[in-house]
Parts: C-alpha cells; sequence; structure tokens
C-alpha cells in the first residue's frame, strides 16, 4: 500500500487544495473522507485484495473511488469508460477482475456516488498473478488489439508523477484545466498524481468539447494550465476570433503552458493557439514508460523537446533491421498482466523499452519522424505500409488513410486499406492512380472510402476497428468497385 500512503500523506499536506468542475468542488480533506466511505461499500461488494477495474469518465467522484480502491489493499486498473460490455468482459476474464466500477447502475450493484456504482464480476478459475510490487494497472490504447494491462509498482507511478512536477514546474498557486480522461497517459502523469503531490488545483472539464464549450470553461475557470489532446486545439483554432469575448481572450492570455500529445498539431492550428494563447508544448509519452520529454519553447529547433530527468534514449536497429527509439525511465512498467511474456520480450538487454518510434536524439533532444510500421509481405515480395500510404494521400480528396494487410476467407494475403476523404472521392478513380504508381501487388484489394477513420479518444487511429470494417468486405454482396 506504499502508492495510497504516499497519496494520503501529500493529502493530508495540502488539505485545503481542490478537484473542481466548472461548477463545483471538493477539498483534499472531502476527498479524503469520501474515499473512507467509499472504502466501506466496497466491502460489501467484493472482498480487500480485489482487482477493480475503473472505467469511469472524468468527475469529481473520480479520485475518491481511486483511493477508496487503494486504501483496501486492491488492485486498480484504469480503463476508458468508453470500452464496450464485450471489451470488459474479456479484461475480466483475462485479468481475473473480481469488481468493476463503472458508469452503469444495475441491480446487482451497489451506488458509490452520482456516476458509479460498483458489482462484483464472479470471476473463478486461475487467473495470471501480477508482479509482487505492482500496486496499480493503466491499459494501452488497444489501436491494434484488445488493451494491454500494464503493471506499475508505487515506485513508478511517483516518479512519473515527480519528474513532470519538476519539469513544469508545478506548484499550489497552479490550476489545470484537464480535458483528457483521468485515465490516460497524458492526464494521469501531468494532472492527476502531480497535482495530489503539489497540492494544485485539478479542474475536470464537462460537457462535449466543442469550441463554446473549451472557451467557456477556459474562461470560467482562468487555468494556468491547459492539458488537452489535439483535436480541441483544432476546433478552438477554427472558433472565429472575433467572437471570442474580451473576458475570455484574457483567460486564454494568461495560460502560462498548453500542454497536447498523441498527435502532432497542424502548422495553421498551432500558429493560432499561439496568437490566441500562446504556443502549445508537446508532451511526449508512452504508455509502457511514462513521460520521456517536454517541450518547453516549442517552434524552437523543430524538436519534439527535451528528455525529462532521469529519462535516456537512443536509436538503435531492432530484430528486423529498422533502427527505433529505445528509452528508459524512472517510471517504467513491469510487465502486461493479460500478455504474460510480451512486454519482456519489448525490453533490450540494457533495460531500454523498445518502441515503435522513429527519430533521433541529438544533445537531448528529441526529434520523432515517424512510427516503424510494419513490413508487408504478398506473393514473397515485402514493402512497407508507406510505400502505399504515400500514393493514397497524394490523391485529391484523401485526409488520412489506414492500410493492413488481410487474410481472405480463402487464407490468401491481400492489401487493404480503409481511406478517409473530404468529400466524394471516386474509389475507381483511386485504384486507377495508385495502379499508375505502384507495383499491382501493393494496390488494396480491398480499398474502402469512409468520412472518418474510427479513432480512440486520443486521436489515434483504432486498427482493429479498421481491420472489422475491411473484413466486413468479404462478406458483402461480389460486385461493384470496392
Amino acid at each position: 500500500m506504499h502508492l495510497y500512503e504516499a497519496l494520503r500523506e501529500a493529502l493530508h499536506a495540502h488539505p485545503d487544495a481542490r478537484i473542481a468542475t466548472t461548477r463545483t468542488a471538493r477539498t483534499y480533506r472531502e476527498v479524503l473522507a469520501d474515499s473512507t466511505e467509499k472504502a466501506g461499500l466496497l466491502d460489501r461488494v467484493v472482498p480487500r485484495g480485489a482487482r477493480v477495474l475503473l472505467a469511469l469518465p472524468n468527475h469529481l467522484g473520480y479520485l475518491s473511488s481511486l483511493l477508496a480502491v487503494l486504501s483496501r489493499g486492491d488492485l486498480p486498473v484504469l480503463a476508458d469508460p468508453s470500452l464496450t460490455g464485450a471489451e470488459i468482459d474479456k479484461l475480466v476474464t483475462e485479468c481475473g477482475i473480481d469488481a468493476v466500477v463503472d458508469a452503469t447502475p444495475g441491480i446487482l450493484g451497489i451506488r458509490l456516488d452520482d456516476r458509479s456504482w460498483v458489482r462484483s464480476t464472479g470471476v473463478e478459475g486461475p487467473r495470471p498473478e501480477p508482479a509482487p510490487t505492482t500496486e496499480l494497472c493503466r491499459l494501452t490504447s488497444g489501436s491494434t488489439r484488445s488493451p494491454a494491462c500494464i503493471e506499475f509498482s508505487a515506485e513508478a507511478v511517483l516518479a512519473a508523477a515527480r519528474t513532470w512536477a519538476q519539469a513544469s514546474e508545478l506548484n499550489q498557486a497552479d490550476r489545470s484545466l484537464c480535458f483528457a480522461g483521468l485515465y490516460n497517459g497524458l492526464a494521469f502523469n501531468t494532472t492527476l498524481i502531480p497535482s495530489l503531490l503539489t497540492g494544485a488545483e485539478m479542474i475536470l472539464a464537462t460537457g462535449m468539447p466543442s469550441a463554446g464549450n473549451i472557451l467557456r470553461q477556459v474562461a470560467g475557470a482562468r487555468p494556468t494550465i491547459l492539458v488537452a489532446f489535439p483535436e480541441a486545439y483544432n476546433r478552438v483554432a477554427e472558433y472565429p476570433v472575433d467572437s471570442i469575448p474580451a473576458q475570455t481572450r484574457t483567460a486564454l492570455a494568461a495560460i502560462r503552458l498548453r500542454l497536447s500529445s498523441a498527435a502532432p498539431l497542424s502548422t495553421q492550428t498551432a500558429a493560432r493557439i499561439t496568437t490566441l494563447s500562446g504556443p502549445v508544448s508537446d508532451y511526449y509519452g508512452i504508455a509502457e514508460t511514462g513521460p520521456i520529454t517536454f517541450n518547453r519553447t516549442p517552434g524552437v529547433g523543430g524538436t519534439h523537446g527535451s528528455l525529462l530527468p532521469g529519462v535516456s534514449m537512443v536509436s538503435r536497429p531492432r530484430a528486423d533491421g529498422i533502427s527505433v527509439l529505445q528509452v528508459r525511465t524512472r517510471s517504467m512498467g513491469s510487465k502486461y498482466l493479460n500478455y504474460p511474456g510480451e512486454f519482456e520480450r519489448s525490453i533490450a538487454e540494457d533495460g531500454s523499452y523498445i518502441t515503435s518510434d522513429t527519430g533521433t536524439v541529438t544533445d537531448g533532444q528529441v526529434t520523432l519522424s515517424g512510427r516503424a510500421q510494419p513490413t508487408l509481405e504478398i506473393g514473397g515480395r515485402k514493402f512497407s505500409v508507406d510505400s502505399v500510404r504515400d500514393p493514397i494521400l497524394s490523391f485529391d480528396g484523401v485526409t488520412d488513410c489506414h492500410v493492413l494487410q488481410l487474410t481472405t476467407p480463402s487464407g490468401r494475403p491481400c492489401v487493404g486499406a480503409a481511406v478517409e476523404t473530404a468529400g466524394d472521392v471516386d474509389v475507381s478513380r483511386l485504384r486507377a492512380h495508385l495502379r499508375a504508381a505502384i507495383a499491382a501487388y501493393k494496390v488494396p484489394e480491398i480499398l474502402v472510402a469512409v468520412d472518418a477513420l474510427p479513432r480512440g479518444t486520443t486521436g489515434k487511429v483504432k486498427s482493429t476497428a479498421v481491420r472489422e470494417l475491411l473484413l466486413g468486405e468479404f462478406r458483402q454482396p461480389i460486385g461493384g468497385d470496392r
């Protein structure tokens, strides 16, 4: 219970600090009292020392629910509340989850607060054992498969928070307005735990992330730090500047740090936000390792920022010969609870985590150049995803695409691509364009145009959903241009 004790000590040290929405707030003193009451409610549902999946949206009760679980010696697993029932059931089975806390009321559960209920899963049978030091789990995005449950020690969780607090100079005077889910690495590592340790105020955004709502909450909360994914900044950048009230412009100008993660901002968005409020700083982290870089001076030098204290990174060739970044941090996870042995296979001889990111490290400055895409192989010919993706993106009207290798019902490998378009794009003309641009074996056999690629809450494309979309084409009636 090292993690709970450290957090409880921090809350006792800052009893009047607050976690808030733009409408109401609770002091850390009140949060601790609430967590004690919730621990008693959990005792009625599941024995202590349980594995508890928390699949909750941001709300004032999130923190007290997490503390209640930790106080009982349970193992919390923080999850995206948008997971489907089938995905949660899979995690329950794979990870041996004893109880689920989510926003779904039911006759078999007990209400913890106005936004969450707890229910026992009744899971039985063998289940994977966590490492002896594991005190909290978080999930990967699940963009390419079902989410992996990453185990973290208390030392790793606290190291991530302390490293970030030091780098960002977070202190009691700060108010962080957070539009990211607290389960996500961006919010968890830069807002939730660091704020508890320093006594800074957390303001949880509410409502839909429209430009108008974002601007209203900035005006109401008057934050010193804004934490959001690129899409939120895109929406604000598109809002008519002349329609922004003077008090909102003043609040925007008063923000000292604007954080973004998961994907780079467009040049246009970055420029408009800089003019409106100030530069957006990029946070680069990986679910398995925690925070890696912080770009204190965005736009200067063209890098993605400096390595954080205690972080080391090099570019080395992996087994397939492609050079990728390898990183060591004090906040690294230890293993995957539901994928035994797989995390360990991603660890180099010196203990570094082998990422899928490509780039360079010069004098502590990291420049990302992309991701090491898997090699496609059709008919014995090997080629890169980018060799198919780039010519698709060059076609007029295409805004993005996702390329995969598929297996036909007869067992034959083929290339498939989902293409995001702005307006109508003639798939037949696109296919003709590709036939002229690349070898015939590279041209996607399954080619589907969509208004928007399926994405997770961070904006990353969900490969699993794209694969299902493309495989669905095999089940369509024969005829027509795919």
